[in-house]
């Protein structure tokens, strides 16, 4: 097997787990016995953890002779610590087993895209085709874990989720080196994490971020805006798989995009098409016009996380990939974490309206990555 499919394989079972919890374990989690506030509790702790210690641990896979170590050291925790469920009950023990696991195994997230992005275009390969084949992983889980909770009950979860985070584990170690033997620098690039602070080059990521904020919170509140609106449980279903279809064709086709317009181009179009997206959304629209405005999704979501990806690889060199790509991920847990609370908020009281701040926190952040267009030096102008 050769690296580069050494490497899709990883990417193609990464998020297989991430399926699995995102639409079953709050199943199990109530069948365990823990309350709303202990389930949210699952996810906020994991999250402040990560907040923490990503950069650090992208820092860490920087400094190592390749970003493979870290990446199979986090896969391997992340598969072996959630065996610890199967002999625990109650909160605590369920809160550290499955919090050492979520950290593990989000925490490698930005290193495994800053790895796999370099390699891609190392060898001349659509890194869009990675992340593409990692939704197509999600969904097929979705799908067939549906069908076997259906048939044998929740109580399939915890060993359908052990095994597939050591189905990752396992295909971690064949991971091939991933660093360029030699310095290899698609573009120029500064030379240290530090000299990167510089508004210029964040404003844009910042924007990201809050361009992403509302796809991160909508896994929590649009099925049930949907619901409120009468659209049928199987509709939703099927609207869901519609923005991960849309998700997973621009993944496949971005090489094709990306050599039309540069990732800054991205972005604002981006920002465009978000607004038009939760503007429309707030309307309460009917099926028809909902599908239409799903498949907006490949643009909202995917050519938007593709190109900030490719805009800090052309901006940062090997050296301090991964660091990069954390600060990306930073940024979104604190935007997203506020913004959780506030949608709270607004669906109690606005219900779909709520989508209008969905629309203002796009036209914020596409003023962001103007100014940072704006703001870079000419001898710095590589990629707007």
């Amino acid at each position: 097997m050769t690296p580069a499919l050494r490497v899709q394989l990883y990417f193609f079972v990464q998020f297989m787990s991430v399926g699995m919890v995102n639409a079953f374990a709050g199943i199990w989690f109530d069948t365990q016995g823990l309350s709303s506030v202990q389930i949210g509790a699952l996810s906020a702790i994991p999250n402040i953890i990560v907040l923490l210690i990503v950069v650090f641990v992208g820092r860490i896979a920087d400094r190592a002779s390749d970003w493979r170590q870290v990446i199979i050291f986090c896969a391997i925790i992340s598969a072996l610590a959630p065996v610890g469920l199967i002999y625990v009950t109650g909160f605590l023990g369920i809160l550290f087993f499955w919090s050492v696991g979520s950290i593990a195994q989000r925490t490698a997230l930005p290193v495994t895209d800053a790895a796999g992005l370099r390699m891609a275009r190392r060898e001349g390969l659509n890194f869009g085709a990675f992340r593409g084949l990692s939704t197509l992983g999600y969904l097929l889980v979705i799908i067939f874990a549906g069908f076997a909770l259906r048939d044998r009950g929740v109580e399939v979860f915890l060993p359908l989720f052990i095994g597939l985070g050591l189905l990752r584990g396992l295909a971690s170690l064949f991971l091939p080196k991933m660093r360029a033997p030699e310095a290899v620098h698609a573009s120029r690039s500064a030379g240290n994490l530090r000299s990167l602070m510089k508004a210029w080059f964040l404003l844009p990521i910042i924007g990201y971020a809050l361009l992403d904020t509302p796809h991160l919170i909508l896994n929590s509140f649009q099925g049930l805006l949907w619901a409120r609106q009468g659209v049928s449980t199987e509709t939703i279903g099927l609207l869901i798989a519609l923005g991960a279809a849309a998700e997973t064709a621009m993944f496949f086709a971005f090489a094709h995009v990306a050599k039309r317009f540069p990732p800054i181009t991205l972005l604002l179009i981006g920002v465009a098409a978000s607004i038009f997206r939760w503007l429309a959304m707030a309307t309460s629209p009917e099926v028809p016009a909902l599908i239409g405005l799903q498949t907006l999704h490949a643009v909202t979501y995917a050519s938007a996380f593709l190109a900030i990806t490719n805009y800090v690889a052309d901006n940062v060199s090997e050296d301090n990939a991964a660091q990069a790509q954390s600060l990306i991920v930073n940024f979104e847990l604190v935007l997203s974490s506020l913004g959780m609370m506030l949608f709270g908020w607004l669906v109690g009281h606005y219900g779909a309206y709520s989508y209008v701040a969905s629309a203002a926190m796009a036209a914020i952040a596409g003023i962001l990555i103007l100014l940072g267009r704006q703001m870079r030096p000419a001898d710095e102008a590589t990629s707007s």
